[in-house]
């Protein structure tokens, strides 16, 4: 499962026609900003994570256009839309006249990049749905679009910053957390996400630690049984979710450790769930919810993010 942003959205596989007509019309030479693009690669990037990836390297002037869950940077909006990732707009690819198609590493996506390559599109496939993943992602990025230097000064300073967590919270207790991505049905994060490594990093231990996949189907009973210290719910995305740190459903089973020490926590998925560069803004903040007496209590920007709230939450001095 890859965590985009979204909601009981289903994949539609899109009928393409006209595409020799598509290669002949030939967009206006503007970038993400606005400007005329500069000299190098025209790039679409479907990834939410590469396109957080795109703005720590400097690259988003070369940006034509956006897939569907991509929301970060907000500039970036403004691009025209290309589909999904498992099923790429083929004819808008190349009506942007796109040279590099980045998206993610999957299995569904697999027929529609064959197709791009064939048609001259070079396919750039990431896999940022781990931290190592994420890592190696960078460093590709930088590598292909000659930003190398500026890649390893970025990945320097979230490496840093992962160390210092995890050296903060060694010592300390280790907090049961369990971490919800979906409700209706129970899924959780299991071993190998994004997810279970923030939650050991700052101190915690994964409830579902023994699950069978990153992301799991569980049974409410046996969650229930497992008595997590911390929950963190972040299944809801819509505009009138549950926010803030309550009980809320939860509530109904007063015996939990978490309901009772009023540790469950109802989280906006963008803030947790979206791997990349920024996991370690992301860890910080499970951190404040695992470990306030380590991290600081969480605060309103904990929830929900805010209109005015940067793109990245990584972004570092550049250089000179």
């Amino acid at each position: 499962m890859q965590p985009d942003r979204r909601r009981r959205i289903v994949p539609v596989l899109i009928l393409f026609a006209g595409l020799a007509l598509a290669c002949s019309n030939r967009p206006p030479e503007h970038g993400s900003d606005g400007t005329s693009l500069p000299e190098g690669k025209r790039l679409a990037v479907v990834s939410p994570s590469a396109a957080e990836m795109l703005a720590e390297l400097g690259m988003l002037q070369q940006i034509v256009g956006i897939g569907d869950f991509v929301s970060r940077p907000r500039e970036l909006n403004r691009l025209p839309r290309i589909g999904p990732y498992n099923a790429p707009n083929i004819e808008k690819v190349l009506e942007l006249r796109t040279d590099i198609l980045i998206t993610v590493l999957s299995d569904a996506a697999q027929a529609s990049n064959t197709r791009l390559r064939k048609l001259g599109v070079e396919v750039l496939e990431l896999d940022t749905s781990h931290w190592e993943g994420t890592r190696k992602a960078l460093m590709t990025l930088g590598l292909r679009l000659d930003r190398a230097a500026r890649a390893e000064q970025v990945l320097d300073v979230l490496d840093e910053a992962m160390s210092d967590i995890r050296r903060r919270a060694e010592g300390f207790d280790r907090p049961k957390v369990l971490f919800v991505v979906g409700r209706d049905p129970l899924y959780v994060a299991g071993p190998g996400s994004h997810i279970d490594a923030m939650i050991r990093t700052a101190g915690g231990v994964n409830a579902a630690a023994d699950s069978g996949s990153s992301y799991q189907l569980v049974s409410l009973e046996a969650m229930l049984q497992r008595l997590p210290d911390v929950i963190i719910d972040t299944s809801d995305n819509g505009p009138d979710a549950l926010r803030g740190q309550r009980p809320g459903p939860w509530g109904t089973w007063e015996f939990l450790p978490a309901v009772r020490r009023n540790r469950v926590f109802w989280i906006d998925p963008d803030l947790l769930v979206i791997p990349g560069i920024r996991q370690p803004a992301m860890t910080a903040r499970m951190g404040r919810l695992i470990h306030p007496e380590i991290f600081g209590e969480p605060v309103e920007a904990d929830f929900e993010p805010s209109p005015e709230q940067g793109t990245t939450e990584t972004t570092i001095e550049d250089s000179p």
